[in-house]
C-alpha cells in the first residue's frame, strides 16, 4: 500500500487543485461490481479491453499515464445521451427529427442509457467494447455455454442488454 501512496502523491503533485472524496462501497455499485468481477474471474489474453486496463497496476507506469482509447470513442449512445441530458439536437433537420422519434424509447437513469423493450422492461444499452465483453461473458462465462447465435441473442435479450448491432455482433462472434 505504501507504493500506491507514493505513486498517488507523485501524480497529485501534477495538478493545481484536487480533492479526494470517500464513497462507501455500498453507494458505489460500479466499483463494487468491478471488485467482485476481478476476484471471481480468471482473465485470459488481452481481449477484455477496458476491464484489463482497469486491473493493471498503477505501479507499472513509469512517469506517464496510458489512456485507454476505447473509452474515448464516440459511440451510438452519445447522441441519445446528449439529447436526453442537454436537449442537444443535430443541425441537420432530418437527423434532428429522426433522433426525436428514436429517443422516445430511451431513458437516461444515473448517466446510463436504457431502452424500453417491447415487453416493457428497460434494457441496458452498451457500446462496442462493453458489448464484446457481455457477449463473451454470457457465451463462455457464468451463464453457460451457448453454441448458436440465435440462442445467444435470446439469452442477451432476456438478460436485459441492448445495442443496435447485437445480432450481427453475436453472429460474428459465434
Amino acid at each position: 500500500m505504501k507504493q500506491y501512496l507514493n505513486k498517488v502523491q507523485v501524480l497529485l503533485s501534477w495538478f493545481k487543485e484536487w480533492s479526494i472524496v470517500h464513497i462507501p462501497r455500498e453507494e458505489n455499485v460500479e466499483a463494487d461490481a468491478l471488485a467482485n468481477l476481478e476476484s471471481s474471474t480468471e482473465m485470459k489474453g488481452s481481449d477484455f479491453g477496458a476491464v484489463v486496463q482497469l486491473l493493471h497496476s498503477v505501479l507499472d507506469a513509469d512517469g506517464y499515464c496510458e489512456v485507454n482509447l476505447t473509452s474515448l470513442i464516440w459511440d451510438w449512445r452519445n447522441e441519445f445521451i446528449e439529447y436526453l441530458r442537454h436537449g442537444k439536437l443535430p443541425e441537420d433537420p432530418k437527423a434532428s427529427r429522426a433522433l426525436r422519434i428514436k429517443v422516445t424509447h430511451y431513458y437516461l437513469i444515473d448517466g446510463q442509457l436504457y431502452r424500453r423493450s417491447f415487453q416493457g422492461s428497460l434494457d441496458q444499452c452498451f457500446g462496442t467494447s462493453e458489448a464484446d465483453y457481455v457477449v463473451r461473458e454470457v457465451h463462455e462465462g457464468v451463464c453457460g455455454n451457448h453454441f448458436g447465435a440465435d440462442s445467444l441473442v435470446l439469452k442477451l435479450v432476456k438478460a436485459g442488454y441492448y445495442w443496435p448491432r447485437m445480432e450481427q455482433d453475436v453472429k460474428t462472434f459465434v
